[in-house]
């Protein structure tokens, strides 16, 4: 009887096993390898939501880029009138066809958002006969600050790491030679 048993727990256990599906991967889930991070320097950003809109805008070299879409069916908005204003000043953003968005590029405005710091922005946009006032805060941190986030490693500190180990490993080697030599003084003795 135990002899049955034993076979009844091993033949259940193989049948569970294979009653197991194998795992498959779903479109987009190739579970291979994971993409490689990226180490380059953030870009700042702003976003603004309202009922109707939303905007997303990136603080790049030369602009401020800008990308508005309808809330509801995320929907671009195009050829509208958009104006940012930040701390008293306001400016115009062009809008670019060809890529679908708004260029601030005045250059007072962009030499204030280029600061260090949290800075509100507010977009007044005029879609067709539908107007909008849009609020977000822009933060760019100093260069201190993505350097310590970056946390890149020079070669002067591999140097010193590479020296700190050959000097312990002289150390050890000079050490175990002190103490053979002691072994074999002394048993002459």
């Amino acid at each position: 009887m135990n002899n049955r048993m034993l076979l009844a727990a091993v033949a259940l256990g193989f049948g569970m096993t294979l009653a197991i599906p194998p795992a498959q991967a779903g479109a987009g889930h190739d579970h291979g390898e994971a993409p490689a991070a990226s180490t380059g320097t953030p870009v700042p950003g702003v976003t603004a939501v309202s009922e109707s809109f939303e905007l997303v805008g990136r603080l790049l070299h030369d602009e401020l880029s800008i990308l508005v879409d309808r809330h509801a069916s995320n929907e671009p908005v195009l050829d509208a009138s958009l104006t940012v204003e930040v701390a008293g000043r306001s400016a115009v953003a062009a809008f670019h066809a060809d890529n679908g968005d708004y260029s601030l590029t005045d250059a007072a405005i962009l030499g204030q958002l280029r600061q260090a710091g949290s800075k509100p922005l507010t977009f007044t946009l005029i879609a067709g006969e539908e107007s909008d006032l849009l609020s977000g805060e822009l933060d760019v941190h100093d260069e201190a600050d993505n350097a310590a986030s970056q946390h890149g490693h020079g070669w002067q500190e591999y140097a010193l790491w590479s020296a700190a180990g050959v000097a312990g490993l002289a150390i050890l080697v000079a050490l175990g030679r002190r103490l053979r030599n002691a072994r074999h003084a002394g048993g002459a003795a």
